[in-house]
């Protein structure tokens, strides 16, 4: 439902769009913006991330969210020990530039994460063509909601609208030549050589693989709004020859629709052959009322936090990417670098199919439905 280039708010610490910029806020206030339009805010300066360079093999995104604050703490402006912690982050927008190809959904993973960091807000800059994408599948989706009965259906046409508008003179936000921040973190993807997790309990501790390599794991958890689709498929694909695992396995799509294409796809076929459990699609374990984890288990995790007893009464988590949790699945321990990098190795050659994400204006069961409704709203 979301538009380029506005301003939003809601009452969730993770509603964090990466196109305009967004500010979440305690439920008085989202209901007063609601109901006003307006919201009080004292705008914050903003802290510049600027990647550089070229990712190597075997590195993810979630390791790029795992190198800002890796960064941060290597330059001095960020401390790890609670007592005086520093966090240049704090109250402060995250803007983030140097990767402007990147899917609207994989920009959600770093926008999501910035409430990690303490962020007042989030913004990624992105070039028109992937936004263009993202607006256009979305138009399809809300018909097709509309065709569904979703309500109310009057909103739904406005948004459609103005998103039609947009796409008429598409315009992004941009920074002025002369911006000043609070601070400019500048990260080199060429020396981003090897995972990098969050260690328990705590979001901010980062670590290469390297230092924590061999850790006994319990479980594994892959789900939450820092996952989409792509995660899933790269998942099955580093399980597919798995047919008795160590680990306890959870896998939880964020959206049913996630669930439907993989099922559709057969992954489920490789996570039930594997051993894996499957949850309904929605937040699962990375909110802990829905399930949660054995007590003192060791857990590699995809959600979004890792704060002690959130998981799991005990539990001590570890933050990383669904690939290394994948992989740490098969073996029952956090792997070596080697073992990492041969275990994502049938993922390159197939990645633009793996990461391939839903555009609903090309999928037949949702566009041929769509088709059929007319918007009246103008």
């Amino acid at each position: 439902m979301i538009l380029p280039d506005t301003v939003g708010t809601g009452g969730d610490s993770h509603t964090r769009f990466p196109m305009g910029i967004s500010f979440p806020a305690g439920s008085g206030l989202v209901a007063f913006g609601a109901a006003l339009g307006v919201m009080p805010l004292d705008m914050p300066e903003s802290v510049l991330v600027r990647f550089k360079g070229k990712m190597q093999p075997g590195i993810t995104l979630r390791d790029l969210v795992n190198a800002i604050p890796y960064a941060a703490i290597q330059k001095g402006l960020m401390t790890v020990e609670k007592k005086g912690k520093k966090n240049v982050f704090n109250g402060r927008v995250l803007e983030i530039e140097g990767l402007p190809d990147l899917k609207v959904e994989q920009a959600f993973e770093l926008s999501d994460a910035s409430a990690e960091r303490s962020a007042n807000g989030c913004t990624v800059h992105l070039n028109k063509e992937p936004i263009i994408e993202y607006i256009n599948s979305n138009i399809t989706l809300l018909k097709w909601m509309i065709s569904n009965g979703y309500e109310d259906a009057r909103t739904i046409e406005r948004r459609i609208t103005a998103m039609e508008k947009w796409l008429e003179n598409p315009e992004l936000l941009a920074p002025d030549a002369d911006a000043e921040y609070a601070e400019i973190i500048e990260i080199d993807l060429n020396e981003v050589k090897e995972p990098l997790l969050a260690c328990p309990n705590d979001p901010d501790d980062i670590k290469p693989l390297s230092e924590v390599a061999g850790d006994k794991i319990d479980e594994v958890f892959i789900g939450s709004c820092m996952t989409n689709i792509g995660h899933y498929r790269a998942a099955g694909k580093v399980l597919e020859k798995t047919t008795s695992l160590p680990t306890r396995m959870w896998i939880v799509p964020p959206t049913k629709m996630d669930e439907r294409e993989l099922m559709q796809e057969g992954y489920y076929n490789i996570f039930g052959r594997a051993g894996a459990r499957t949850e309904v699609p929605g937040c699962s374990l990375c909110m802990g009322n829905q399930a949660r984890v054995a007590d003192n288990a060791t857990v590699v995790s995809t959600s979004t936090r890792n704060f002690p007893n959130r998981l799991g009464n005990g539990a001590n988590v570890y933050l990383a990417s669904a690939e290394l949790s994948a992989v740490a699945a098969t073996l029952g321990r956090l792997p070596t670098v080697e073992e990492y990098l041969e275990g994502v190795k049938e993922i390159e050659p197939l990645a633009s199919d793996i990461y391939r994400y839903l555009n609903f204006h090309l999928l037949p069961e949702y566009k041929e439905v769509a088709d059929e409704v007319k918007v009246s709203i103008s």
